[in-house]
């Protein structure tokens, strides 16, 4: 059985796309709010929530940009937040790609289910990353079998058994050629890090941020 556990292809457009386009006026109050609501969110929680704002279309495109949007069967998206980052991949997704969003904030999972429609291709999982294992699982990937992993998590700060986790179950699903890509507001801090965790990793700057930062772009885990 193909992943997700439903054979075929899909065309997945957002809600606001079905009347205009995402990125018109009409729309932009509807985002400001879920902006603030993020905001909110860091304040309440603090370094759990990668940001004070959700990431901008360069970030966002750069935390995709190592994906092969041609070959790509599976991809998971780990922390999706209010959406910045599943917009861009919707706009990139193709046919034969199953997309999967995963986000433990309620508030958020509403927001996502708001804005985007779920398909047979993708879903938006309200879930957390320490149950990573058994959610791929439930969802039919096979080992090695994800193509893509796209986190918007503020991935050092989380809890030592939620990134034990987490990281157990990339080392087991990550296809051996793909990314496994991370966005940082602390450009180059965390580098040590995450070669701590993956046998290749580099860093890409993104200047046009709210605030500066980037993407650990890491493959192949040890």
């Amino acid at each position: 059985m193909e992943p997700g556990g439903v054979p075929g292809s899909f065309f997945v457009m957002t809600k606001s796309e079905k009347m205009l386009s995402p990125d018109t006026a009409a729309h932009k109050p509807a985002r400001m709010e879920h902006h603030f609501l993020f905001m909110r969110k860091f304040f309440r929680h603090g370094v759990r929530i990668s940001s004070i704002w959700p990431s901008s279309r360069s970030m966002s495109r750069a935390c995709i940009s190592r994906v092969n949007w041609n070959t790509a069967r599976v991809v998971v998206e780990l922390g999706a937040g209010t959406g910045a980052i599943t917009r861009e991949i919707l706009r990139r997704v193709q046919p034969h790609t199953f997309f999967l969003t995963i986000e433990r904030d309620a508030d958020f999972v509403s927001v996502l289910q708001d804005q985007f429609t779920q398909s047979k291709n993708f879903r938006i999982l309200h879930g957390d990353v320490s149950d990573l294992v058994a959610i791929l699982r439930e969802h039919n990937i096979p080992e090695s079998g994800v193509d893509g992993f796209i986190s918007g998590l503020g991935t050092p700060s989380l809890p030592e058994n939620v990134k034990t986790s987490m990281f157990a179950a990339v080392r087991h699903y990550l296809n051996p050629t793909s990314y496994f890509s991370n966005i940082t507001e602390v450009p180059w801090y965390f580098q040590r890090y995450y070669r701590g965790i993956f046998k290749n990793v580099s860093f890409q700057l993104v200047p046009i941020n709210v605030p500066p930062g980037g993407i650990y772009h890491c493959r192949e885990p040890l």
